[in-house]
Formats: structure tokens, C-alpha cells, sequence
């Protein structure tokens, strides 16, 4: 079966790109003819490298319309300013993705509400969200597909691989580093406004142990991960947490034990369970003490191997072949 996904945000990092990469390859993987495209003033003969390897197709508005109303369709991830682009599709029979309750504002919740959508999200809690909203919507895991079958000897203490930005508090992880003895080694793009304001405030040389993005190739985060003992993810939303991030699934892929913001552990988890597949930091101090006193976690470990079955992409691919088809 043809299956259109429809990038219409502008990150070119992060987790949107990441759904979109693993969401593209589960697809194709239970048999989909999968295409991915982009909306531009003009439609395109050639494709483009959009990540791991996966390109993708500029097409104007007029051609994405047509394909929403001929074969399932789903917007993977859409901002403001794609908001007009996004409103034609849903419109014209395609479906769209909630990653997060900073996505659910008032002209996408309007256009979902106007056509019957029923939207997909990838957390637990933004069905709450989302009902809060007038918004009744579909709880489905990530999809993800394990590349790091290979555990390898951990040779390093403790890593962050997230973009370094506002939601993520990377100024936690910094605070941290000024303190510890083997500091956290610190990857990903830069929001260069919060390295400026917040980070340089702490630490002017908090980029002593910052290795920049590592390359968007699939599966070569593990050579950042496979060495380490922890993965560190500071993240916090509002409203928002208590289920997987990619990182915290490439975290157990690669046989990390997982350190999270204790914010992130709202309410009861549907997925990350304090002391079962990780462990929680509230700030600073109490990172700084789980890292120093560096104790084994093998059952944390196995653990995070068992929770990654729930993700299996060609399993999630099924139930959006289910709801969209």
C-alpha cells in the first residue's frame, strides 16, 4: 500500500526528524510503498537527503492536496510555519502527529476540531491534553527500530546526546560538570540564544565538554552511547512527560543506564519506571551524586532491553497502517 509522510516543520535535528526517519523505515519495512515529502512554492523532479539516509520531495500545495486525497496520508510533525499547509492537508483526508503540548495552539487544534480529525500522539499523558482541549486523539508508542545488537564494554562514565535548548535544561548537566570529576560529555546542536544567556552564565567554558551534533547517519549516535555507562536527558515540558523520547530509546539500545529529570516522571508512567529502566535527578546535586557513586545497574540495563519490545517499529507501523488506511 501507498503511504504519503509529510515533514512540514523546520528543525532539521531533534525528535520530529527522528519519528519521521523511524516511522519512514517501519513502514517500508511491513511492505509500504512509503514516499516523504515537503511543501514548496514549486514541485520538484529530484529528491533530497533528509536524514539516515531517507530523501524526500519538495512539491507544491496543489500536488501534496491531491496526494492527501488519493492514499493515506499523515503530517509527521507541523509548526506555525507550515500552518496554512498543514490546514489544506488535514482538510483533504490526512491525518497529523502531537508530539507535545507546545504543538497543540489554537489554529491546528482548530483545523483538527473543523475536519474530525482524530490525531495521533506518542505519549499517554497528551491524550489528557488533548481531551482537555476538545481534542479527542489516539495514544500510539514511537516506533523504533534497533540498530545496536553489539553491547560493547563501557569505558567512559556518562553522556547527553539531546539537542541543547531551553526544554532540555542541558543547564543542569553544566552545573554538574563543574563539580564532577569525570565530567559529562555533552553532544548535539546548539541553540545558540540559551548557550549565550543561560549556559554562558554558569560556565563561560561549559563547551570544554561539548563535542557538537554528531552526523544525522543512521545508527551513528552508538558511537557516542556504546562507551558510556549513563545516558543523561534533563529534559521537562509542561503538562508533558512520563513516556520514551528517542533518546531514552537509543539510551537502552545501547545498554545505558538512563538519568532523567524527575520532572519528566509525572503521574504514573505508562513507560519510564523510576528504579526499573532509570533513574530520576531532580537538579544538579542529586545527578552529581548518582554519578559519583556510580553503582551497578544491570537490572536497569535489562530492563531498558525488555522496554524497547513495546517500541518495535514494524509492530507501530501496523497500527498506523490501521488508523490512517
Amino acid at each position: 500500500m501507498k503511504i504519503g509522510l509529510f515533514y512540514l516543520a523546520t528543525p532539521k535535528y531533534g525528535g520530529w526528524v527522528t519519528f519521521t526517519s523511524h516511522l519512514y523505515r517501519s513502514l517500508h519495512r511491513i511492505g509500504c510503498q512509503v514516499y516523504l515529502f515537503k511543501i514548496s512554492k514549486r514541485t520538484e523532479p529530484n529528491q533530497r537527503p533528509f536524514c539516515d539516509g531517507i530523501k524526500y520531495q519538495n512539491i507544491d500545495i496543489e500536488t501534496a492536496k491531491g496526494m492527501a486525497e488519493q492514499f493515506p496520508t499523515i503530517v509527521t510533525a507541523s509548526d506555525k510555519n507550515y500552518a496554512i499547509e498543514t490546514k489544506t492537508l488535514l482538510a483533504n483526508g490526512a491525518n497529523v502527529v502531537i508530539h507535545d503540548p507546545t504543538e497543540m495552539k489554537g489554529e491546528l487544534l482548530e483545523t483538527v476540531r473543523e475536519n474530525g480529525i482524530k490525531p495521533i500522539t506518542i505519549r499517554e499523558v497528551n491524550v489528557k491534553n488533548l481531551a482537555e482541549a476538545g481534542v479527542d486523539s489516539t495514544y500510539v508508542k514511537h516506533p523504533y527500530l534497533r540498530f545496536n545488537d553489539d553491547p560493547k564494554p563501557k569505558t567512559e562514565l556518562a553522556v547527553a546526546t539531546s539537542r541543547i535548548d531551553f526544554d532540555k535544561h542541558t543547564d543542569i548537566i553544566i552545573e554538574a560538570n563543574k563539580s564532577l570529576k569525570r565530567e559529562i560529555k555533552i553532544f548535539g546542536a546548539e541553540n545558540r540564544l540559551y548557550g549565550f544567556h543561560k549556559l554562558d552564565q554558569i560556565d563561560r567554558r561549559w563547551r570544554r565538554n561539548y563535542y557538537g551534533r554528531f552526523q544525522g547517519r543512521f545508527g551513528e549516535v552508538f558511537k557516542i552511547l556504546n562507551p558510556s555507562r549513563y545516558m543523561i536527558d534533563m529534559s521537562a515540558i509542561k503538562k508533558d512527560g512520563g513516556g520514551s523520547q528517542y533518546t531514552f530509546l537509543e539510551g537502552w539500545d545501547a545498554g545505558c543506564v538512563l538519568i532523567l529529570n524527575r520532572d519528566w516522571g509525572i503521574g504514573d508512567s505508562d513507560v519510564m519506571k523510576e528504579n526499573h529502566n532509570c533513574l530520576y535527578a531532580q537538579n544538579a546535586a542529586e545527578l552529581i551524586d548518582l554519578l559519583n557513586r556510580d553503582e551497578k545497574h544491570d537490572e536497569i540495563v535489562e530492563a531498558g532491553y525488555a522496554g524497547l519490545k513495546e517500541f518495535e517499529g514494524e509492530s507501530i507501523a501496523r497500527q498506523y497502517m490501521k488508523l490512517v488506511a
